[in-house]
Order: C-alpha cells, then sequence, then structure tokens
C-alpha cells in the first residue's frame, strides 16, 4: 500500500473536514433552540392528530382530556404558559381518541371498547357529550373492530398502530422542515463568518505550518472521540459549547471572516466564485456533525497508513 501519511491533499481534505465538523456543531446548537424555542415537534404533532380528528373543536377536545393534559410541559423561565406535549404514547392516544368520540355511557362497562366503538359508529350528530367522529375516524374504528372481533386488546392495538402510521408522516415532516432550517441556518453561519470552502482549501495547500495544525488538531479529535468544545454538562448549555467551537475555529488562522484581503476585489467572477464556496460550506454543513466525523474518521485512518515493514517482506510462512 503507497504511503499517503505526508499527501497534501489528503491533509487539505482532513483541514475541510474538521471545519465543516466543528460548524456542523454550531448549526446543530442553534438548531435545536430554534427547534425548542417554537416548540416544532409539538405543532408537527398537532399536525398529525389534526389530520385524525379533523375539526378543531375535536382537536381542543382532544387536547383537553386529562390523559393529554398530564404531558403538558409546565411553564418555565422563558415560557410563562404551558407548552403542548411533543411526544404522546400510542396506549395514550388510543384511549383518549375512545374518550373523545366514543365516551362510555352512564351505568356502562367503561372497559368495553368495542361497543363503545359500535355506539361511536351509531352516531349520526354531533354534540358536545358525543362528538360525531369524521370519516379518518370512523374508518380507524371500524378497521379495529373488524380486525379485533370481540378481543378488547387486539382492537386498542390496532388504534395504537393506525396512530404510529400516522406518526411517522408527522415525523418525516417535521425532519423535512428541521433540515431546510438547518440549511438557512447554515448558509446564514457561511456567509456571517465568510467561510468559503475555496479559500480555506487554497490556505490550507500553501501554508504547511497551517495545515500540520489544522490536522494534527484533528486527528486529536478523531482520538478521543469527540470534540472538547461541544462537551456540554450541567454548567455547559448547549450554546456555550458552540461558542466555544467558533472560537476554536478562529484560532486556526484560517480566512474566515469578511475584511479587504478575504473580499472579492473582482466583481464578477471572484464574486461567483465566493457565492459557490459559500454555497458549497452551506451544503456541507447542512449534512451534520456525525456525518463528517465519520467521514472525518475514514480520510485520517487513510492518511495515516504506511507500507509494510521491510522485514514483512518475502518474509516465509511458517510450517
Amino acid at each position: 500500500m503507497p504511503n499517503v501519511s505526508g499527501n497534501a491533499a489528503l491533509d487539505v481534505l482532513v483541514g475541510l473536514f474538521f471545519l465543516y465538523f466543528l460548524l456542523s456543531i454550531v448549526c446543530s446548537a442553534i438548531n435545536e433552540g430554534v427547534a425548542a424555542f417554537f416548540n416544532l415537534r409539538a405543532r408537527y404533532l398537532e399536525r398529525g392528530v389534526r389530520t385524525l380528528v379533523g375539526r378543531d373543536s375535536h382537536v381542543r377536545a382532544f387536547y383537553s382530556h386529562w390523559r393529554v393534559r398530564a404531558l403538558i410541559k409546565p411553564p418555565g423561565a422563558i415560557f410563562k404558559g404551558p407548552r403542548k406535549p411533543s411526544y404522546i404514547p400510542s396506549r395514550t392516544f388510543a384511549l383518549t381518541l375512545l374518550d373523545t368520540f366514543a365516551p362510555p355511557d352512564d351505568g356502562a362497562d367503561s372497559e368495553d371498547l368495542i361497543a363503545r366503538a359500535n355506539r361511536a359508529l351509531a352516531t349520526s350528530e354531533d354534540t358536545e357529550a358525543r362528538p360525531r367522529p369524521n370519516e379518518i375516524v370512523r374508518g380507524l374504528l371500524r378497521d379495529a373492530v373488524a380486525e379485533a372481533g370481540v378481543d378488547r386488546d387486539k382492537f386498542r392495538a390496532t388504534i395504537e398502530r393506525s396512530f404510529d402510521e400516522v406518526m411517522d408522516r408527522a415525523s418525516g415532516w417535521y425532519k423535512r422542515r428541521i433540515q431546510l432550517i438547518l440549511f438557512l441556518l447554515a448558509l446564514t453561519l457561511a456567509c456571517v463568518m465568510n467561510a468559503d470552502s475555496f479559500a480555506v482549501a487554497q490556505r490550507l495547500w500553501k501554508d504547511d505550518a497551517l495545515r500540520a495544525a489544522v490536522v494534527a488538531q484533528a486527528n486529536n479529535v478523531v482520538q478521543s472521540g469527540s470534540a472538547e468544545c461541544a462537551q456540554t454538562s450541567t454548567d455547559v448549555t448547549r450554546a456555550d459549547a458552540a461558542a466555544k467551537c467558533v472560537d476554536e475555529v478562529n484560532q486556526f488562522g484560517l480566512p474566515l471572516g469578511w475584511s479587504h484581503a478575504t473580499a472579492p476585489h473582482n466583481f464578477f467572477w471572484a464574486g461567483v466564485g465566493k457565492v459557490i464556496g459559500l454555497l458549497v460550506t452551506a451544503f456541507a454543513l447542512a449534512l451534520g456533525a456525525p456525518f463528517w466525523f465519520d467521514l472525518l474518521g475514514k480520510v485520517s485512518n487513510l492518511r495515516g497508513s504506511g507500507p509494510p515493514s521491510a522485514g514483512a517482506e518475502g518474509k516465509p510462512e511458517k510450517a
């Protein structure tokens, strides 16, 4: 195997991947803060519930049930009012759905879930005491009754499975929105820091001392299994960790930040190159820190590979 431990091209890749890794940590921390501030996971959970139950009045009735209210987040230091839950167990959903659209009659057995479902299917009018299920809920109840027969546990499990399928779609909606937000944050961070991939690669290629320092730091991170600046604790928040990662990037001496030296001097060609370089960084950061840490480890291992020792070549095997 050829010795690539001193290959400048690989060293430049290691430097770029390490930069992407650290800045991805910053983007992820900001992204998590945005998602928590706007309670996005709870919003998409409510969107999934709304897809099932339909009307706003039915959604309000569902969320006002004591089982769901027990999951509501209490007021905190920043958010003074209660916040809707970001997760509802499937069992809680199934029982709450039945209590909302198929409440037990006075004196009737509340554990007879199938009988309650049949009464809900027979409901023709929408009343405050017994809302009429929409077509989605009616279809869900019909399928559960047909599949379960007289097995109450199987009936409830069928409803839970239907809820899980809807929540899988809601999770997909949430992940797509988070990915879009992550890309916009990555683009903003790349523009604010002037993290031009082309300019950084060019500086790493020309500056041997800088390249060696960045590669050494990247190797330390790979060997330790994580970046020191990304460590959090009770005293160090995600925001503090992100700020430490930004400081670590700035200490490298890479061509980051806006100045006369780093700004494009030719409006067209240099400007187009700058825009493309920033977009490359933004797309790279959107891939996430785990992706770049894994790739950084693989390239670092490749860089550290070397030829077999001379004594090992041509050595006869023992019988």
